[in-house]
């Protein structure tokens, strides 16, 4: 992906070219690209940070575990839940 290059000195009279619109254009694509790559990185680090927040609150400084369950499906828990919403297995 190429870095975006803006105009940054257009004065009153200049004319708006098929080549700035183009230019505008992907620009704005690249920038959806770069925050669709982002976007499951950005989820995993709010997940952990939620999990740390948690964690802290509760005391559990040093016993944080963390496990990526691609389903629950078959998963039994005798003390605890799923915590679909917030993506957390808490055990009791």
């Amino acid at each position: 992906m190429s870095t975006y290059n803006p105009k940054l000195n257009w004065q009153p009279d200049d004319q708006i070219t098929e080549d700035d619109v183009n230019r505008w254009e992907k620009g704005i694509a690249d920038a959806h690209t770069a925050i669709d790559t982002m976007q499951p990185t950005v989820a995993s680090l709010q997940t952990r940070v939620a999990a740390l927040e948690a964690s802290l609150a509760n005391d559990l400084r040093d016993n944080l575990f963390t496990f990526d369950f691609s389903s629950t499906a078959g998963l039994s828990i005798d003390a605890g839940w799923v915590d679909e919403q917030n993506g957390w297995l808490v055990i009791k």
